[in-house]
Protein backbone atom coordinates (compact mmCIF):
# COMPACT_ATOMS: atom_id res chain seq x y z
CA UNK A 1 0.00 0.00 0.00
CA UNK A 2 1.41 3.36 -1.08
CA UNK A 3 1.37 6.16 1.49
CA UNK A 4 0.00 9.58 0.64
CA UNK A 5 2.49 12.42 1.24
CA UNK A 6 1.40 14.57 4.16
CA UNK A 7 -1.36 12.17 5.28
CA UNK A 8 -0.24 12.16 8.93
CA UNK A 9 -0.11 15.95 8.98
CA UNK A 10 -3.61 16.13 7.47
CA UNK A 11 -4.98 13.68 10.04
CA UNK A 12 -3.49 15.68 12.90
CA UNK A 13 -4.94 18.90 11.49
CA UNK A 14 -8.41 17.34 11.05
CA UNK A 15 -8.42 15.82 14.56
CA UNK A 16 -8.42 19.37 15.97
CA UNK A 17 -11.49 20.38 13.97
CA UNK A 18 -14.80 20.14 15.86
CA UNK A 19 -16.82 18.55 13.06
CA UNK A 20 -14.54 15.50 13.22
CA UNK A 21 -14.58 15.10 17.00
CA UNK A 22 -16.82 12.00 16.90
CA UNK A 23 -14.33 10.14 14.68
CA UNK A 24 -11.06 11.68 15.95
CA UNK A 25 -10.06 8.47 17.78
CA UNK A 26 -10.96 6.18 14.86
CA UNK A 27 -7.68 5.92 12.93
CA UNK A 28 -9.20 4.20 9.89
CA UNK A 29 -12.03 6.74 9.56
CA UNK A 30 -9.62 9.66 9.99
CA UNK A 31 -7.36 8.26 7.26
CA UNK A 32 -10.30 7.84 4.90
CA UNK A 33 -11.57 11.36 5.56
CA UNK A 34 -8.09 12.90 5.32
CA UNK A 35 -7.68 11.34 1.87
CA UNK A 36 -10.78 13.20 0.67
CA UNK A 37 -9.15 16.59 1.21
CA UNK A 38 -6.82 18.37 -1.15
CA UNK A 39 -4.28 21.03 -0.20
CA UNK A 40 -4.70 24.49 -1.70
CA UNK A 41 -2.43 27.51 -1.18
CA UNK A 42 -3.05 31.21 -1.71
CA UNK A 43 -0.65 34.10 -1.47
CA UNK A 44 -1.29 37.09 0.78
CA UNK A 45 -4.12 39.15 -0.72
CA UNK A 46 -5.61 36.21 -2.61
CA UNK A 47 -9.22 35.15 -2.09
CA UNK A 48 -10.18 31.64 -1.02
CA UNK A 49 -13.56 32.66 -2.43
CA UNK A 50 -15.71 35.74 -3.00
CA UNK A 51 -19.12 36.79 -1.77
CA UNK A 52 -21.92 35.75 -4.17
CA UNK A 53 -19.60 33.20 -5.87
CA UNK A 54 -21.03 29.68 -6.10
CA UNK A 55 -19.53 27.43 -3.43
CA UNK A 56 -19.38 23.70 -2.94
CA UNK A 57 -16.37 23.17 -0.64
CA UNK A 58 -15.39 23.42 3.00
CA UNK A 59 -12.03 25.03 3.82
CA UNK A 60 -9.90 24.24 6.86
CA UNK A 61 -7.10 26.68 7.62
CA UNK A 62 -3.89 24.67 7.83
CA UNK A 63 -1.63 27.73 8.05
CA UNK A 64 -2.05 31.47 7.82
CA UNK A 65 -4.62 34.13 8.62
CA UNK A 66 -7.73 35.16 6.68
CA UNK A 67 -10.25 37.98 6.87
CA UNK A 68 -13.96 37.36 6.38
CA UNK A 69 -15.33 40.32 4.45
CA UNK A 70 -18.94 41.31 3.78
CA UNK A 71 -20.34 44.15 1.73
CA UNK A 72 -22.72 46.78 3.04
CA UNK A 73 -25.97 47.59 1.26
CA UNK A 74 -24.00 50.31 -0.55
CA UNK A 75 -21.38 47.79 -1.67
CA UNK A 76 -18.62 48.90 0.69
CA UNK A 77 -16.52 46.06 2.10
CA UNK A 78 -16.02 45.61 5.86
CA UNK A 79 -14.09 42.99 7.82
CA UNK A 80 -16.42 40.84 9.90
CA UNK A 81 -13.72 38.78 11.59
CA UNK A 82 -10.21 37.45 11.32
CA UNK A 83 -9.48 33.70 11.49
CA UNK A 84 -6.14 31.99 12.09
CA UNK A 85 -4.89 28.43 11.75
CA UNK A 86 -4.26 28.14 15.49
CA UNK A 87 -8.01 28.60 16.05
CA UNK A 88 -8.55 25.15 14.45
CA UNK A 89 -11.19 26.74 12.29
CA UNK A 90 -13.08 26.01 9.11
CA UNK A 91 -15.47 27.88 6.87
CA UNK A 92 -17.76 27.12 3.94
CA UNK A 93 -19.20 24.03 5.66
CA UNK A 94 -22.76 24.87 4.58
CA UNK A 95 -21.66 24.09 1.02
CA UNK A 96 -21.16 20.42 1.98
CA UNK A 97 -24.89 20.20 2.72
CA UNK A 98 -26.38 22.84 0.43
CA UNK A 99 -24.16 24.38 -2.23
CA UNK A 100 -25.11 27.95 -3.04
CA UNK A 101 -23.63 31.42 -3.36
CA UNK A 102 -21.05 32.32 -0.71
CA UNK A 103 -22.25 34.73 1.97
CA UNK A 104 -18.87 36.47 2.35
CA UNK A 105 -15.43 36.89 0.82
CA UNK A 106 -12.52 35.14 2.51
CA UNK A 107 -9.27 37.00 1.79
CA UNK A 108 -5.83 35.79 2.82
CA UNK A 109 -4.18 38.28 5.15
CA UNK A 110 -1.00 36.18 4.98
CA UNK A 111 0.18 33.37 2.73
CA UNK A 112 -2.25 30.55 3.54
CA UNK A 113 -2.62 26.83 3.09
CA UNK A 114 -6.00 25.13 3.33
CA UNK A 115 -7.37 21.63 3.35
CA UNK A 116 -10.35 21.63 1.00
CA UNK A 117 -13.16 19.10 0.64
CA UNK A 118 -15.60 19.30 -2.24
CA UNK A 119 -19.25 18.42 -1.72
CA UNK A 120 -19.37 15.64 -4.32
CA UNK A 121 -16.52 13.79 -2.58
CA UNK A 122 -18.21 14.23 0.80
CA UNK A 123 -21.57 12.96 -0.51
CA UNK A 124 -19.91 9.96 -2.17
CA UNK A 125 -18.00 9.18 1.01
CA UNK A 126 -21.19 9.48 3.09
CA UNK A 127 -23.00 7.09 0.76
CA UNK A 128 -20.17 4.56 1.07
CA UNK A 129 -19.62 5.11 4.83
CA UNK A 130 -23.03 6.15 6.18
CA UNK A 131 -22.18 5.95 9.89
CA UNK A 132 -19.10 8.16 9.64
CA UNK A 133 -20.83 10.48 7.17
CA UNK A 134 -23.76 10.85 9.56
CA UNK A 135 -21.48 11.64 12.52
CA UNK A 136 -19.79 14.43 10.55
CA UNK A 137 -23.12 15.73 9.22
CA UNK A 138 -24.56 15.81 12.75
CA UNK A 139 -21.66 17.95 13.95
CA UNK A 140 -22.13 20.36 11.04
CA UNK A 141 -25.86 20.47 11.82
CA UNK A 142 -25.18 21.29 15.49
CA UNK A 143 -23.01 24.22 14.45
CA UNK A 144 -25.65 25.49 12.03
CA UNK A 145 -28.33 25.20 14.73
CA UNK A 146 -26.16 27.22 17.15
CA UNK A 147 -25.71 29.91 14.52
CA UNK A 148 -29.45 29.98 13.77
CA UNK A 149 -30.26 30.39 17.47
CA UNK A 150 -27.72 33.23 17.75
CA UNK A 151 -29.12 34.91 14.63
CA UNK A 152 -32.65 34.66 16.03
CA UNK A 153 -31.52 36.21 19.33
CA UNK A 154 -29.68 38.95 17.42
CA UNK A 155 -32.84 39.76 15.43
CA UNK A 156 -34.84 40.11 18.66
CA UNK A 157 -32.14 42.38 20.11
CA UNK A 158 -32.11 44.54 16.97
CA UNK A 159 -35.92 44.73 16.93
CA UNK A 160 -36.00 45.76 20.59
CA UNK A 161 -33.37 48.45 19.93
CA UNK A 162 -35.37 49.74 16.95
CA UNK A 163 -38.60 49.91 18.98
CA UNK A 164 -36.74 51.74 21.75
CA UNK A 165 -35.35 54.30 19.28
CA UNK A 166 -38.76 54.84 17.70
CA UNK A 167 -40.32 55.37 21.15
CA UNK A 168 -37.54 57.84 22.15
CA UNK A 169 -38.04 59.84 18.96
CA UNK A 170 -41.76 60.21 19.59
CA UNK A 171 -42.97 57.45 17.31
CA UNK A 172 -43.41 57.11 13.61
CA UNK A 173 -44.74 60.30 12.02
Amino acid sequence: MQSIPGLEERIECLRKISIFKEIADDRKAMEEVAKLFTSVSFKRGGNAFKEKEYGESIFIIKSGTVEVIKKTMQGDPYVVTELTADMNIFFGEVALLDPDDRSATVRCKTDCEFLVLKRDRFIKYGNEHPVTGLLITREISKILCQRLRKSSADIVTLFDALVEEVEKSGGIQ
